[in-house]
Protein backbone atom coordinates (compact mmCIF):
# COMPACT_ATOMS: atom_id res chain seq x y z
CA UNK A 1 0.00 0.00 0.00
CA UNK A 2 2.86 2.69 1.35
CA UNK A 3 5.36 2.51 -1.43
CA UNK A 4 3.57 3.15 -4.97
CA UNK A 5 2.36 6.15 -3.49
CA UNK A 6 6.29 6.82 -1.75
CA UNK A 7 8.34 5.50 -4.75
CA UNK A 8 10.00 8.62 -6.03
CA UNK A 9 11.96 6.92 -9.20
CA UNK A 10 10.70 7.85 -12.19
CA UNK A 11 10.94 5.82 -15.42
CA UNK A 12 11.09 6.92 -19.06
CA UNK A 13 8.94 7.37 -20.63
CA UNK A 14 6.42 6.42 -18.22
CA UNK A 15 7.34 8.54 -15.45
CA UNK A 16 5.16 6.36 -12.66
CA UNK A 17 5.54 2.99 -14.16
CA UNK A 18 7.45 1.81 -11.35
CA UNK A 19 4.85 3.06 -9.26
CA UNK A 20 2.25 1.23 -10.42
CA UNK A 21 4.09 -1.98 -10.95
CA UNK A 22 5.23 -1.99 -7.71
CA UNK A 23 1.24 -1.95 -6.39
CA UNK A 24 0.94 -4.63 -8.71
CA UNK A 25 3.42 -6.43 -7.15
CA UNK A 26 2.57 -5.23 -3.60
CA UNK A 27 -1.40 -6.89 -3.87
CA UNK A 28 0.04 -9.74 -5.57
CA UNK A 29 2.13 -10.58 -2.69
CA UNK A 30 -0.96 -9.69 -0.43
CA UNK A 31 -3.45 -12.39 -2.33
CA UNK A 32 -0.19 -15.14 -2.34
CA UNK A 33 0.24 -14.58 1.39
CA UNK A 34 -3.39 -14.31 2.27
CA UNK A 35 -5.46 -17.48 4.14
CA UNK A 36 -8.25 -17.47 1.55
CA UNK A 37 -11.22 -19.43 3.09
CA UNK A 38 -15.09 -19.29 3.61
CA UNK A 39 -16.01 -17.37 6.94
CA UNK A 40 -16.38 -19.61 9.73
CA UNK A 41 -19.60 -20.69 10.80
CA UNK A 42 -21.62 -19.15 7.80
CA UNK A 43 -21.96 -19.80 3.89
CA UNK A 44 -22.53 -17.65 0.94
CA UNK A 45 -26.11 -16.01 0.60
CA UNK A 46 -27.62 -15.44 -2.67
CA UNK A 47 -27.47 -11.73 -1.59
CA UNK A 48 -23.80 -11.91 -1.39
CA UNK A 49 -23.07 -14.04 -4.24
CA UNK A 50 -25.31 -11.28 -6.48
CA UNK A 51 -23.37 -8.51 -5.44
CA UNK A 52 -19.67 -10.02 -5.58
CA UNK A 53 -21.45 -11.37 -9.69
CA UNK A 54 -22.79 -8.36 -10.37
CA UNK A 55 -19.73 -6.38 -9.66
CA UNK A 56 -17.27 -8.56 -10.85
CA UNK A 57 -19.23 -9.08 -14.19
CA UNK A 58 -18.80 -5.22 -14.52
CA UNK A 59 -14.89 -5.56 -13.80
CA UNK A 60 -14.59 -8.61 -16.65
CA UNK A 61 -16.37 -6.44 -19.14
CA UNK A 62 -13.99 -3.61 -19.14
CA UNK A 63 -11.26 -6.30 -18.93
CA UNK A 64 -12.07 -8.32 -21.74
CA UNK A 65 -12.31 -4.57 -23.83
CA UNK A 66 -8.88 -3.72 -22.79
CA UNK A 67 -6.98 -7.81 -23.83
CA UNK A 68 -8.88 -7.05 -26.93
CA UNK A 69 -7.17 -3.88 -27.83
CA UNK A 70 -3.79 -5.90 -27.06
CA UNK A 71 -2.40 -5.01 -29.94
CA UNK A 72 -2.75 -1.61 -29.25
CA UNK A 73 -0.64 -1.66 -26.12
CA UNK A 74 -3.25 -1.96 -23.65
CA UNK A 75 -2.14 -5.29 -22.08
CA UNK A 76 -0.96 -3.27 -18.88
CA UNK A 77 -4.17 -2.35 -18.74
CA UNK A 78 -5.39 -5.72 -18.73
CA UNK A 79 -3.27 -6.62 -16.41
CA UNK A 80 -4.48 -4.11 -14.23
CA UNK A 81 -8.04 -5.17 -14.45
CA UNK A 82 -7.48 -8.68 -13.66
CA UNK A 83 -5.44 -8.03 -10.71
CA UNK A 84 -8.55 -5.70 -9.27
CA UNK A 85 -10.97 -8.56 -10.18
CA UNK A 86 -8.70 -11.21 -7.93
CA UNK A 87 -7.88 -8.98 -5.26
CA UNK A 88 -12.21 -7.77 -5.32
CA UNK A 89 -12.46 -11.85 -4.70
CA UNK A 90 -10.25 -11.73 -2.48
CA UNK A 91 -11.24 -9.42 0.26
CA UNK A 92 -15.05 -10.17 -0.48
CA UNK A 93 -14.04 -13.47 0.54
CA UNK A 94 -11.95 -12.68 3.78
CA UNK A 95 -14.71 -10.07 4.86
CA UNK A 96 -12.49 -7.74 6.86
CA UNK A 97 -10.06 -9.24 8.25
CA UNK A 98 -6.98 -7.25 7.25
CA UNK A 99 -8.63 -3.65 7.79
CA UNK A 100 -6.73 -3.00 10.02
CA UNK A 101 -2.91 -3.29 8.70
CA UNK A 102 -3.64 -1.77 5.73
CA UNK A 103 -5.77 1.03 7.44
CA UNK A 104 -2.26 1.30 9.37
CA UNK A 105 -0.49 1.66 6.01
CA UNK A 106 -2.87 4.07 4.42
CA UNK A 107 -1.95 6.43 7.82
CA UNK A 108 1.99 5.57 7.22
CA UNK A 109 1.30 6.28 3.63
CA UNK A 110 -0.56 9.34 4.55
CA UNK A 111 1.63 11.17 6.42
CA UNK A 112 5.13 10.40 4.40
CA UNK A 113 2.97 11.90 1.28
CA UNK A 114 2.62 15.12 3.93
CA UNK A 115 6.59 14.93 4.62
CA UNK A 116 6.91 15.04 0.86
CA UNK A 117 4.65 17.77 0.01
CA UNK A 118 6.51 20.01 2.49
CA UNK A 119 9.74 19.35 1.06
CA UNK A 120 8.59 19.69 -2.30
CA UNK A 121 7.19 23.39 -1.40
CA UNK A 122 9.10 24.68 1.12
CA UNK A 123 12.51 22.79 0.81
CA UNK A 124 12.56 22.28 -3.25
CA UNK A 125 16.22 21.93 -3.63
CA UNK A 126 16.17 18.87 -1.21
CA UNK A 127 14.11 16.91 -3.86
CA UNK A 128 16.51 15.49 -5.34
CA UNK A 129 14.38 12.18 -7.33
CA UNK A 130 15.52 9.39 -4.90
CA UNK A 131 13.73 9.72 -1.89
CA UNK A 132 11.40 12.71 -3.04
CA UNK A 133 10.52 13.37 -6.64
CA UNK A 134 11.56 17.17 -8.04
CA UNK A 135 8.48 18.97 -8.70
CA UNK A 136 8.57 21.17 -12.06
CA UNK A 137 5.57 23.11 -10.91
CA UNK A 138 5.97 26.08 -8.41
CA UNK A 139 4.21 27.13 -5.81
CA UNK A 140 2.80 23.91 -5.44
CA UNK A 141 2.99 19.73 -4.36
CA UNK A 142 2.85 16.96 -6.50
CA UNK A 143 4.01 14.33 -4.57
CA UNK A 144 6.26 11.38 -5.80
CA UNK A 145 3.34 9.82 -7.98
CA UNK A 146 4.13 13.82 -9.62
CA UNK A 147 0.65 14.32 -9.85
CA UNK A 148 -1.38 17.17 -7.48
CA UNK A 149 -4.62 15.56 -8.05
CA UNK A 150 -2.50 12.00 -7.32
CA UNK A 151 -1.36 13.48 -4.25
CA UNK A 152 -4.76 14.94 -2.70
CA UNK A 153 -6.33 11.87 -3.57
CA UNK A 154 -3.95 9.48 -1.81
CA UNK A 155 -4.39 12.04 1.03
CA UNK A 156 -8.16 11.52 1.08
CA UNK A 157 -7.80 7.89 1.06
CA UNK A 158 -5.67 8.16 3.87
CA UNK A 159 -7.56 10.45 6.00
CA UNK A 160 -11.05 8.04 5.89
CA UNK A 161 -8.44 5.37 7.21
CA UNK A 162 -7.25 7.40 9.85
CA UNK A 163 -10.66 8.76 10.82
CA UNK A 164 -11.46 4.52 10.73
CA UNK A 165 -8.74 3.93 13.25
CA UNK A 166 -9.54 6.45 15.57
CA UNK A 167 -12.99 4.95 15.63
CA UNK A 168 -11.92 1.58 15.75
CA UNK A 169 -10.04 2.94 18.92
CA UNK A 170 -6.60 1.98 17.41
CA UNK A 171 -5.34 5.33 17.30
CA UNK A 172 -5.54 7.59 20.10
CA UNK A 173 -7.74 10.86 19.27
CA UNK A 174 -5.02 13.81 19.52
CA UNK A 175 -2.76 12.15 17.20
CA UNK A 176 -5.48 11.22 14.88
CA UNK A 177 -6.86 15.15 14.86
CA UNK A 178 -2.95 16.20 14.41
CA UNK A 179 -2.56 13.57 11.19
CA UNK A 180 -5.88 15.12 9.62
CA UNK A 181 -5.08 18.25 9.96
CA UNK A 182 -1.82 17.69 8.84
CA UNK A 183 -3.36 15.82 5.67
CA UNK A 184 -5.26 18.60 5.09
CA UNK A 185 -2.36 20.69 5.06
CA UNK A 186 -0.81 18.81 2.02
CA UNK A 187 -3.88 19.27 0.66
CA UNK A 188 -3.87 22.97 0.24
CA UNK A 189 0.14 22.31 -0.62
CA UNK A 190 -1.02 20.54 -3.68
CA UNK A 191 -3.56 23.05 -5.05
CA UNK A 192 -5.99 20.20 -5.77
CA UNK A 193 -9.30 21.64 -7.00
CA UNK A 194 -10.42 17.79 -6.98
CA UNK A 195 -9.15 17.04 -3.20
CA UNK A 196 -10.67 20.41 -2.29
CA UNK A 197 -13.77 19.32 -3.70
CA UNK A 198 -13.55 15.82 -2.08
CA UNK A 199 -12.85 17.43 1.13
CA UNK A 200 -16.95 17.57 1.05
CA UNK A 201 -17.17 14.10 1.30
CA UNK A 202 -15.30 13.82 4.41
CA UNK A 203 -17.43 16.96 5.78
CA UNK A 204 -21.20 14.40 4.98
CA UNK A 205 -19.13 11.73 5.93
CA UNK A 206 -19.35 13.50 9.63
CA UNK A 207 -22.98 14.60 9.07
CA UNK A 208 -24.70 11.26 8.11
CA UNK A 209 -22.53 8.90 10.28
CA UNK A 210 -23.77 8.38 13.89
CA UNK A 211 -21.77 5.82 15.08
CA UNK A 212 -18.30 8.04 14.57
CA UNK A 213 -17.06 9.43 17.52
CA UNK A 214 -18.21 13.09 18.84
CA UNK A 215 -14.71 14.31 18.14
CA UNK A 216 -13.67 12.52 15.07
CA UNK A 217 -17.35 13.63 13.88
CA UNK A 218 -15.80 17.30 14.90
CA UNK A 219 -12.93 16.77 13.03
CA UNK A 220 -14.05 15.66 9.59
CA UNK A 221 -16.90 18.31 9.43
CA UNK A 222 -14.31 20.73 10.10
CA UNK A 223 -11.56 19.75 7.43
CA UNK A 224 -13.14 22.11 4.95
CA UNK A 225 -12.74 25.17 7.74
CA UNK A 226 -9.24 23.86 8.12
CA UNK A 227 -8.20 23.36 4.21
CA UNK A 228 -9.59 27.31 3.92
CA UNK A 229 -6.78 28.38 7.02
CA UNK A 230 -4.30 26.65 5.42
CA UNK A 231 -5.39 27.98 1.94
CA UNK A 232 -5.26 31.45 3.32
CA UNK A 233 -1.90 30.86 5.34
CA UNK A 234 0.21 29.47 2.24
CA UNK A 235 -1.26 32.72 0.07
CA UNK A 236 0.25 35.20 3.39
CA UNK A 237 3.15 33.31 3.24
CA UNK A 238 4.05 33.57 -1.02
CA UNK A 239 3.28 36.94 -0.58
CA UNK A 240 5.61 37.47 2.19
CA UNK A 241 8.15 35.41 1.03
CA UNK A 242 7.76 36.72 -2.73
CA UNK A 243 7.11 33.05 -3.25
CA UNK A 244 4.73 30.93 -5.34
CA UNK A 245 1.40 29.61 -4.26
CA UNK A 246 0.09 27.82 -7.67
CA UNK A 247 -3.63 28.48 -6.23
CA UNK A 248 -3.56 32.11 -5.79
CA UNK A 249 -1.84 32.27 -8.93
CA UNK A 250 -4.22 30.41 -11.21
CA UNK A 251 -7.25 32.68 -9.80
CA UNK A 252 -5.22 35.80 -10.60
CA UNK A 253 -4.55 34.47 -14.01
CA UNK A 254 -8.43 34.45 -14.73
CA UNK A 255 -7.48 31.00 -16.59
CA UNK A 256 -10.32 28.27 -17.36
CA UNK A 257 -11.74 27.06 -14.10
CA UNK A 258 -12.03 23.60 -15.41
CA UNK A 259 -8.62 23.68 -17.19
CA UNK A 260 -10.54 22.84 -20.40
CA UNK A 261 -12.38 19.97 -19.05
CA UNK A 262 -16.03 22.04 -19.72
CA UNK A 263 -14.41 21.92 -23.64
CA UNK A 264 -12.98 18.17 -23.75
CA UNK A 265 -16.11 16.84 -22.01
CA UNK A 266 -18.41 18.49 -24.73
CA UNK A 267 -15.88 17.37 -27.87
CA UNK A 268 -16.41 13.59 -26.22
CA UNK A 269 -20.63 14.19 -26.22
CA UNK A 270 -20.21 15.01 -29.87
CA UNK A 271 -18.53 11.80 -30.08
CA UNK A 272 -20.47 9.63 -28.27
CA UNK A 273 -23.49 11.12 -30.11
CA UNK A 274 -21.85 10.05 -33.15
CA UNK A 275 -21.07 6.51 -32.08
CA UNK A 276 -23.56 5.80 -29.91
CA UNK A 277 -23.94 1.93 -29.84
CA UNK A 278 -20.02 0.54 -30.00
CA UNK A 279 -18.31 3.68 -29.03
CA UNK A 280 -15.23 4.53 -30.96
CA UNK A 281 -12.95 1.38 -29.67
CA UNK A 282 -11.43 0.73 -26.26
CA UNK A 283 -8.28 2.82 -25.39
CA UNK A 284 -9.64 4.62 -28.84
CA UNK A 285 -10.67 8.05 -27.45
CA UNK A 286 -7.60 10.30 -28.38
CA UNK A 287 -7.57 9.08 -31.43
CA UNK A 288 -10.91 10.07 -32.66
CA UNK A 289 -10.77 12.89 -30.88
CA UNK A 290 -7.73 14.07 -32.79
CA UNK A 291 -9.10 13.02 -36.31
CA UNK A 292 -12.41 14.75 -35.51
CA UNK A 293 -12.81 17.88 -37.09
CA UNK A 294 -13.21 20.04 -33.68
CA UNK A 295 -12.41 24.01 -34.69
CA UNK A 296 -12.80 24.99 -31.39
CA UNK A 297 -10.81 21.62 -29.38
CA UNK A 298 -8.73 22.37 -26.26
CA UNK A 299 -4.99 23.04 -27.13
CA UNK A 300 -3.47 20.45 -25.29
CA UNK A 301 -4.15 16.70 -26.57
CA UNK A 302 -6.05 14.69 -24.10
CA UNK A 303 -6.06 10.89 -24.05
CA UNK A 304 -9.00 10.43 -21.48
CA UNK A 305 -12.03 12.55 -21.11
CA UNK A 306 -11.62 13.21 -17.12
CA UNK A 307 -14.78 11.66 -16.63
CA UNK A 308 -15.11 7.82 -16.33
CA UNK A 309 -18.62 7.41 -17.12
CA UNK A 310 -18.25 9.63 -20.33
CA UNK A 311 -14.99 8.15 -20.96
CA UNK A 312 -16.70 4.19 -20.93
CA UNK A 313 -19.96 5.90 -23.03
CA UNK A 314 -17.31 7.23 -25.81
CA UNK A 315 -15.22 4.35 -25.89
CA UNK A 316 -17.65 1.35 -25.28
CA UNK A 317 -20.84 2.51 -26.21
CA UNK A 318 -23.82 3.59 -24.36
CA UNK A 319 -25.61 -0.25 -24.20
CA UNK A 320 -22.24 -1.41 -22.44
CA UNK A 321 -21.35 1.00 -20.29
CA UNK A 322 -25.38 1.13 -19.13
CA UNK A 323 -24.68 -2.08 -18.48
CA UNK A 324 -21.24 -2.02 -16.37
CA UNK A 325 -22.88 1.15 -13.93
CA UNK A 326 -26.16 -0.94 -13.82
CA UNK A 327 -23.66 -3.88 -12.73
CA UNK A 328 -21.53 -1.74 -10.16
CA UNK A 329 -25.03 -0.17 -9.21
CA UNK A 330 -26.85 -3.52 -8.63
CA UNK A 331 -23.92 -4.90 -6.38
CA UNK A 332 -23.95 -1.72 -4.04
CA UNK A 333 -27.51 -1.57 -3.51
CA UNK A 334 -27.72 -5.37 -2.62
CA UNK A 335 -25.16 -4.78 -0.24
CA UNK A 336 -26.18 -1.47 1.01
CA UNK A 337 -27.12 -3.68 4.44
CA UNK A 338 -23.53 -3.19 4.93
CA UNK A 339 -23.75 0.46 6.15
CA UNK A 340 -26.66 -0.36 8.14
CA UNK A 341 -24.87 -3.15 10.03
CA UNK A 342 -21.75 -0.89 10.34
CA UNK A 343 -23.91 1.72 12.08
CA UNK A 344 -24.90 -1.03 14.86
CA UNK A 345 -20.97 -2.28 15.35
CA UNK A 346 -18.79 0.84 16.35
CA UNK A 347 -15.39 0.01 14.35
CA UNK A 348 -17.10 -1.87 11.61
CA UNK A 349 -15.23 -0.48 8.33
CA UNK A 350 -17.65 -0.92 5.97
CA UNK A 351 -18.95 2.43 6.20
CA UNK A 352 -15.02 3.83 5.81
CA UNK A 353 -14.91 1.29 3.18
CA UNK A 354 -17.52 2.99 1.50
CA UNK A 355 -16.68 7.04 1.84
CA UNK A 356 -13.26 5.93 0.41
CA UNK A 357 -15.33 4.25 -2.58
CA UNK A 358 -16.68 7.77 -2.89
CA UNK A 359 -13.54 9.75 -2.84
CA UNK A 360 -12.57 7.77 -5.38
CA UNK A 361 -15.52 8.44 -7.33
CA UNK A 362 -15.30 11.93 -6.76
CA UNK A 363 -12.09 12.45 -8.66
CA UNK A 364 -13.26 9.80 -11.27
CA UNK A 365 -15.87 12.42 -12.25
CA UNK A 366 -12.86 14.79 -13.10
CA UNK A 367 -9.43 12.90 -13.43
CA UNK A 368 -9.33 9.31 -14.06
CA UNK A 369 -7.68 7.80 -11.07
CA UNK A 370 -8.32 4.11 -11.53
CA UNK A 371 -6.12 3.85 -14.65
CA UNK A 372 -3.86 3.52 -12.42
CA UNK A 373 -2.97 0.45 -10.47
CA UNK A 374 -2.32 2.29 -7.34
CA UNK A 375 -5.59 3.46 -6.62
CA UNK A 376 -7.49 0.71 -9.17
CA UNK A 377 -6.27 -2.16 -6.68
CA UNK A 378 -7.03 -0.17 -3.15
CA UNK A 379 -10.57 0.62 -4.78
CA UNK A 380 -10.89 -3.22 -5.62
CA UNK A 381 -9.94 -3.98 -1.50
CA UNK A 382 -12.49 -1.26 -0.25
CA UNK A 383 -15.14 -2.78 -2.79
CA UNK A 384 -14.63 -6.25 -1.64
CA UNK A 385 -15.12 -4.87 1.86
CA UNK A 386 -18.33 -3.39 1.18
CA UNK A 387 -19.53 -6.17 -0.47
CA UNK A 388 -18.62 -8.51 1.88
CA UNK A 389 -19.65 -6.69 5.02
CA UNK A 390 -23.31 -7.07 3.94
CA UNK A 391 -25.22 -8.93 6.06
CA UNK A 392 -27.29 -12.20 5.21
CA UNK A 393 -30.27 -11.11 3.03
CA UNK A 394 -33.81 -11.78 3.42
CA UNK A 395 -35.16 -14.73 5.60
CA UNK A 396 -33.49 -17.42 3.21
CA UNK A 397 -31.27 -19.66 4.64
CA UNK A 398 -27.56 -19.60 3.30
CA UNK A 399 -27.14 -21.59 0.04
CA UNK A 400 -25.62 -24.59 2.06
CA UNK A 401 -23.40 -27.06 1.11
CA UNK A 402 -22.41 -30.53 2.50
CA UNK A 403 -19.05 -29.99 4.44
CA UNK A 404 -16.90 -31.98 2.25
CA UNK A 405 -17.62 -29.79 -0.62
CA UNK A 406 -17.66 -26.72 1.36
CA UNK A 407 -14.58 -27.80 2.21
CA UNK A 408 -13.43 -28.69 -1.23
CA UNK A 409 -14.43 -24.80 -2.51
CA UNK A 410 -12.66 -23.57 -0.05
CA UNK A 411 -9.60 -25.14 -0.91
CA UNK A 412 -10.06 -24.61 -4.84
CA UNK A 413 -10.64 -20.65 -3.84
CA UNK A 414 -7.72 -20.46 -1.78
CA UNK A 415 -5.51 -21.89 -4.56
CA UNK A 416 -6.94 -19.96 -7.57
CA UNK A 417 -6.71 -16.48 -5.62
CA UNK A 418 -3.35 -17.82 -4.67
CA UNK A 419 -2.60 -18.63 -8.11
CA UNK A 420 -3.73 -15.45 -9.12
CA UNK A 421 -1.28 -13.06 -6.40
CA UNK A 422 1.53 -15.45 -8.23
CA UNK A 423 0.51 -14.07 -11.76
CA UNK A 424 0.15 -10.89 -10.74
CA UNK A 425 3.81 -11.09 -9.28
CA UNK A 426 5.29 -12.43 -12.02
CA UNK A 427 3.24 -10.37 -14.49
CA UNK A 428 4.82 -7.15 -12.36
CA UNK A 429 7.89 -8.74 -12.75
CA UNK A 430 7.80 -8.98 -16.15
CA UNK A 431 6.60 -5.82 -17.19
CA UNK A 432 9.59 -4.24 -15.30
CA UNK A 433 11.49 -6.68 -17.49
CA UNK A 434 9.57 -5.30 -20.63
CA UNK A 435 9.99 -1.24 -19.55
CA UNK A 436 13.40 -1.62 -19.77
CA UNK A 437 14.13 -2.71 -23.15
CA UNK A 438 11.97 0.82 -23.85
CA UNK A 439 13.59 2.74 -21.17
CA UNK A 440 16.82 2.36 -22.85
CA UNK A 441 15.37 4.17 -26.12
CA UNK A 442 14.59 7.74 -24.17
CA UNK A 443 17.87 7.20 -21.71
CA UNK A 444 20.37 5.02 -22.68
CA UNK A 445 22.90 3.78 -20.17
CA UNK A 446 26.86 4.30 -20.77
CA UNK A 447 28.26 1.97 -23.41
CA UNK A 448 24.48 1.11 -24.65
CA UNK A 449 24.21 0.28 -28.23
CA UNK A 450 23.27 2.73 -31.04
CA UNK A 451 19.70 4.31 -31.15
CA UNK A 452 19.00 2.35 -34.00
CA UNK A 453 19.24 -1.11 -32.27
CA UNK A 454 17.79 -0.08 -29.62
CA UNK A 455 14.29 1.30 -31.16
CA UNK A 456 14.83 -2.39 -33.34
CA UNK A 457 14.66 -4.33 -29.48
CA UNK A 458 11.99 -2.17 -27.71
CA UNK A 459 9.79 -2.28 -30.58
CA UNK A 460 9.50 -6.37 -29.65
CA UNK A 461 8.33 -5.23 -26.43
CA UNK A 462 4.52 -6.81 -25.77
CA UNK A 463 3.33 -4.13 -23.51
CA UNK A 464 5.15 -1.15 -24.21
CA UNK A 465 6.56 -1.63 -28.25
CA UNK A 466 4.63 1.27 -28.52
CA UNK A 467 6.93 3.57 -27.24
CA UNK A 468 9.41 2.22 -29.35
CA UNK A 469 7.18 2.70 -32.54
CA UNK A 470 7.26 6.06 -31.45
CA UNK A 471 10.73 6.38 -31.52
CA UNK A 472 11.43 5.31 -34.91
CA UNK A 473 8.81 7.23 -36.71
CA UNK A 474 9.91 10.71 -35.10
CA UNK A 475 13.58 10.23 -34.95
CA UNK A 476 15.80 10.05 -38.03
CA UNK A 477 16.08 8.16 -40.29
CA UNK A 478 12.28 8.25 -39.94
CA UNK A 479 10.17 4.62 -40.58
CA UNK A 480 7.21 5.58 -42.76
CA UNK A 481 5.57 2.38 -42.98
CA UNK A 482 1.94 2.89 -42.16
CA UNK A 483 2.09 -0.12 -39.98
CA UNK A 484 4.39 1.27 -37.69
CA UNK A 485 1.99 4.17 -36.68
CA UNK A 486 -0.76 1.60 -35.42
CA UNK A 487 0.26 1.37 -31.97
CA UNK A 488 1.37 5.01 -30.89
CA UNK A 489 -1.46 6.68 -33.28
CA UNK A 490 -3.37 4.44 -30.43
CA UNK A 491 -1.51 5.64 -27.31
CA UNK A 492 -1.53 9.48 -27.48
CA UNK A 493 -1.05 12.26 -30.49
CA UNK A 494 1.27 14.80 -30.28
CA UNK A 495 2.36 16.94 -32.57
CA UNK A 496 6.11 15.34 -33.43
CA UNK A 497 3.62 12.03 -33.86
CA UNK A 498 1.19 13.71 -36.09
CA UNK A 499 3.21 15.78 -38.33
CA UNK A 500 5.84 12.29 -39.08
CA UNK A 501 1.97 10.84 -39.37
CA UNK A 502 1.22 13.49 -42.26
CA UNK A 503 4.60 13.05 -44.03
CA UNK A 504 4.09 9.18 -44.10
CA UNK A 505 0.40 9.32 -45.67
CA UNK A 506 2.09 11.51 -48.33
CA UNK A 507 5.26 9.46 -49.25
CA UNK A 508 2.62 6.45 -49.78
CA UNK A 509 0.00 7.78 -51.31
CA UNK A 510 -2.94 8.95 -49.31
CA UNK A 511 -2.88 13.06 -49.94
CA UNK A 512 -6.27 13.37 -48.88
CA UNK A 513 -6.16 11.96 -45.63
CA UNK A 514 -2.31 13.53 -45.29
CA UNK A 515 -4.75 16.86 -45.63
CA UNK A 516 -7.37 16.22 -43.29
CA UNK A 517 -4.68 15.42 -40.62
CA UNK A 518 -3.06 18.54 -40.94
CA UNK A 519 -6.44 20.49 -40.77
CA UNK A 520 -6.55 18.57 -37.27
CA UNK A 521 -3.60 19.80 -36.47
CA UNK A 522 -3.88 23.40 -37.27
CA UNK A 523 -6.87 23.14 -35.02
CA UNK A 524 -5.01 23.26 -32.05
CA UNK A 525 -3.25 26.06 -32.23
CA UNK A 526 -0.41 24.97 -30.66
CA UNK A 527 3.24 27.09 -30.63
CA UNK A 528 5.31 23.54 -31.48
CA UNK A 529 3.38 23.22 -34.65
CA UNK A 530 3.18 26.98 -35.76
CA UNK A 531 6.90 25.75 -37.96
CA UNK A 532 5.13 23.49 -39.91
CA UNK A 533 3.01 26.14 -41.19
CA UNK A 534 4.90 28.76 -41.58
CA UNK A 535 4.80 29.38 -45.27
CA UNK A 536 1.04 29.03 -45.14
CA UNK A 537 1.11 33.13 -45.83
CA UNK A 538 -1.13 35.22 -47.59
CA UNK A 539 1.86 36.71 -49.57
CA UNK A 540 3.23 33.09 -50.92
CA UNK A 541 2.34 32.40 -54.41
CA UNK A 542 2.61 29.07 -54.13
CA UNK A 543 1.41 27.34 -50.47
CA UNK A 544 2.21 23.63 -49.56
CA UNK A 545 -0.24 21.61 -49.48
CA UNK A 546 -1.17 21.99 -45.02
CA UNK A 547 -2.18 25.38 -46.19
CA UNK A 548 -5.24 24.03 -47.85
CA UNK A 549 -8.15 25.25 -45.81
CA UNK A 550 -11.42 23.64 -48.28
CA UNK A 551 -13.11 20.29 -45.90
CA UNK A 552 -11.78 17.42 -46.91
CA UNK A 553 -14.77 14.82 -46.51
CA UNK A 554 -13.20 12.01 -44.13
CA UNK A 555 -14.01 11.10 -41.19
CA UNK A 556 -11.33 9.78 -38.13
CA UNK A 557 -12.15 6.21 -39.33
CA UNK A 558 -10.53 6.93 -42.37
CA UNK A 559 -7.05 7.93 -40.81
CA UNK A 560 -6.16 4.51 -39.59
CA UNK A 561 -2.71 3.41 -40.66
Amino acid sequence: MCLPLLLARAAVPDSVFYNQAVAVFGWGLWLLSEIVAVRAGRGLWLGERSSLLAAASALTLCEACAALQLGRGQGAAALEFGACLAVLAATFRNGVGTVSSLAWSWLIAGLACVVVALVQYFAPSLADGWLVAATGAAGRAIGNMRQPNHLATALLCAMVMTAWLWQAGRLRAPWAAASLFAMVLAVALSASRTGALSLGVLLLWAVVDRSLPRAARWALALTPLVYLVCWAGLAEYAEWQHAHFYAVERLQSHSDISSSRFAIWCNALVLVAQNPWTGVGWGNFNFAWTFTPFPDRPVAFFDHTHNLPLQLAVEIGLPATALVLGLFGWALWRARGAWRAAGEQPGHPARAAFVMLAVLGVHSLLEYPLWYAYFLLPAAWALGVFLGSAPAGGPAAPLAAPPSRAAAVARWSARLLRGAGALMIVGAAYAAWDHHRVEVIFAPPAGASPLAQRIAEGRESLLFGHHADYAAVTNEPKDQTLASFRRPLHQLVDVRLLIAYIEALRVNGRQAEALYAAQRLREFRREDAQEYFKDCTADNPAPPFQCEAAPVALTWRDLEP
